[in-house]
């Protein structure tokens, strides 16, 4: 088999203009009209079948060698990537001459990246899949910085017929300090948040300022609920797991002089232990219902549930680090220490299947000089280490369906 790294490298300039027109045209949520035509064109171009979810998604599969007839004595292997093609609500600022040209939209996530790399990794795959055995699944998936569509497709399906076994997924960018470009990050266990809202409502007893033992008050109830939020996570929380509950919004009152009826507050809790996420939300809610008790109000909670904590498979990363440690060596894999607070619906398919999330190093600077973050309207994606991306996933799929000798 011709070396990966080669073959990706000679299709750079395929990936790239691939990045740059999806770059153009950025869309938001799970309306990606443009963005699903694009890939299904190219898809088609490269003789890769594909299918589509209710959602906007794309499934491709490649079946390689023998595939049908290992799967008829259900000794099939299947493995998946996965790239996530939702754009931001943000008006870019790059001043690129492929920037957006959809107002107040942008690629900013470095979503684009992840479409072009896997489009990449399908063209090796249609170069080498007869010198290998079993399935290799694309997914293309909308939707991730909003609703989760990863989860509608699992739900419709895309894990299915074929069943499978593995799932390899790593985001561009600088999503994780001190992974420079070229680098890629590994950790075992848990790597992204889970996430979760909350919406308070205190409800008391308004009147006027100057008679406040006529009214209940409902204002320091609340101040005094968002205060006792943080001993769950100082003294309820294991101090190696970590949690955060952030109170995002306060509103009470219309004049100084008058004592509302009501005040409202609401937040985020992130949490990396799926028991810890369990106990939080119970207790959040005990709190709350206590204090009002003490305090003759009343209290309106609303938790909600969005992206579990995303949990990297031990044996899968070992995988993952042995197959990315050919294409940009030992010395630049670089152990990712501390998981993120922020949340990824990569976890839906890692509830799922054995995988590992990692990240691929890829920030550029702006022309200030300056590498801005993601979701920033300057960031920016190193063009050349798209290719290292897609070679990545092509040398974890070699690895994994390579024909028993």
């Amino acid at each position: 088999m011709e070396n990966i790294k080669t073959m990706a490298k000679n299709i750079e300039n395929d990936v790239v203009k691939w990045f740059e027109d999806l770059h153009r045209i950025p869309e938001l949520h799970d309306q990606l009209p443009k963005t699903t035509a694009y890939v299904k064109n190219v898809l088609e171009e490269l003789g890769v079948p594909y299918n589509t979810y209710s959602n906007s998604g794309i499934r491709a599969v490649i079946n390689c060698g023998e595939a049908e007839s290992l799967a008829s004595t259900g000794n099939e292997k299947v493995i998946a990537f996965r790239a996530d093609m939702d754009a931001l609500p943000v008006t870019e600022e790059t001043g690129l001459p492929y920037a957006s040209e959809h107002p107040g939209c942008m690629h900013a996530c470095g979503h684009d990246a992840h479409t072009a790399m896997l489009l990449g990794t399908a063209k090796i795959f249609m170069e080498i899949k007869e010198q290998l055995e079993g399935k290799i699944v694309l997914l293309f998936q909308s939707a991730e910085e909003t609703s989760g569509g990863a989860k509608i497709m699992i739900d419709e399906g895309c894990l299915k017929n074929p069943d499978v076994d593995m799932i390899i997924n790593f985001h561009s960018g600088r999503l994780f300090p001190g992974i420079g470009n070229g680098q890629v990050g590994w950790k075992k266990g848990s790597v992204m948040a889970a996430v979760d809202t909350f919406n308070v409502t205190v409800k008391g007893k308004g009147g006027h300022g100057a008679y406040p033992d006529e009214c209940i008050d409902p204002i320091p109830v609340a101040c005094q609920m968002i205060l006792a939020l943080q001993n769950i996570v100082s003294r309820e929380i294991k101090p190696t797991h970590g949690a955060v509950i952030t109170t995002g919004e306060l509103h009470a009152g219309t004049l100084v002089n008058i004592i509302p009826d009501t005040a409202s507050f609401g937040g985020t809790i992130r949490t990396l232990d799926p028991e810890d996420r369990k106990n939080v939300c119970r207790r959040m809610e005990e709190i709350f219902r206590g204090i009002a008790s003490a305090t003759r109000t009343e209290v309106d909670v609303k938790i909600s549930h969005s992206y579990p904590v995303s949990v990297n498979d031990g044996r899968a990363v070992d995988f993952f680090i042995e197959s990315a440690s050919k294409i940009v060596g030992r010395e630049n894999m670089v152990e990712i220490t501390d998981a993120s607070t922020g949340t990824e619906d990569i976890s839906y398919y890692l509830q799922d299947v054995a995988g590992s999330f990692g990240a691929l190093g890829s920030l550029a600077p702006h022309s200030d000089g300056i590498c801005y973050p993601h979701h920033n309207s300057k960031f920016r994606i190193a063009e050349d280490c798209l290719y290292l991306g897609a070679a990545i996933y092509a040398q974890c799929g070699a690895d994994f369906l390579k024909k028993e000798q």
